[in-house]
């Protein structure tokens, strides 16, 4: 089968911990654009963070940033919300969270939103997303087309009481190790990838997705091919397809090796039985 998109998580796939593209990477990206597939990032980034990246591997927009919420073509000048929460679904993702004395900020279309002495907001500056606009606590529910709300939380059991307590209300995905998020509900990788495919004419067959979280699982959903690495969580690798090394190992290289340019890559990569 030839892959004709080919969607690519940053954090933890793409690129490492220290934020540093695994080896083989570009080369591999390269080598499928040029055999006319189109590779786009799937992040939970916004555009603004994951744009060096994007730049740097010569990839064609548009690309998912925000967890699906933003289809982000710069070129054309196009940065599309495909979906806002509601004033209600951003008061209930607000109250949780203060009621527990969770650290948060609110993504909006024209920024990132934060209290003064909001705590962890180096983490973002880390990841290269721009400085938060500091406002009273009463004037985040106000926040201009929210996006998302993230919170800087660690993965364990208030995942599933805060996803208990938000009900249909509101949508909730952990998208790093120390970040679990409020989405507008239908908001996923998935959709915004399922979008791609039907503009640019892509059957299920010719797409393949690499990913590592929780938030990756809806475009394995929707794509023919789905890989995770080495070191996701068991759960998302029980959801994929095939497996490939680690980050560090040159993880996405090796999957790209195999399963679109037909090379046998070094051993690390490979299909489920």
């Amino acid at each position: 089968m030839a892959y004709r998109l080919i969607a690519i998580d940053l954090d933890g796939t793409l690129i490492d911990a220290a934020h540093r593209p695994g080896p083989g990477s570009a080369a591999a990206i390269a080598a499928c654009e040029a055999l006319g597939a189109r590779v786009v990032l799937a992040t939970g980034r916004s555009f603004v963070s994951a744009a060096p990246y994007a730049r740097a591997l010569g990839l064609r927009p548009p690309h998912i940033t925000l967890n699906g919420s933003v289809m982000a073509d710069p070129e054309a000048g196009r940065f599309t919300v495909r979906a806002t929460l509601t004033g209600e679904q951003l008061a209930l993702a607000l109250d949780l969270l203060d009621a527990r004395g969770i650290a948060h900020v609110v993504y909006g279309a024209a920024g990132i939103y934060a209290v003064p002495g909001t705590r962890h907001l180096e983490l973002l500056e880390a990841y290269g997303e721009a400085p938060a606009v500091f406002c009273a606590p009463g004037e985040l529910r106000d926040t201009p087309e929210p996006l998302k709300v993230l919170a800087f939380l660690h993965a364990g059991p208030l995942d599933r009481e805060l996803a208990a307590a938000a009900g249909e209300g509101v949508a909730t995905i952990r998208s790093g190790a120390a970040f679990f998020e409020f989405v507008p509900p239908g908001v996923s990788k998935g959709e915004a990838l399922s979008e791609l495919m039907a503009r640019h004419g892509v059957a299920r067959d010719e797409v393949l997705a690499i990913g590592d979280g929780e938030n990756d699982l809806s475009m394995f959903a929707v794509a023919g091919m789905s890989v995770a690495m080495a070191d996701a969580p068991a759960a998302v690798r029980a959801q994929a397809r095939a497996l490939t090394g680690t980050c560090a190992e040159g993880g996405v290289a090796r999957a790209l090796e195999k399963l679109v340019l037909r090379r046998e890559p070094a051993p690390g990569a490979y299909q489920r039985p």
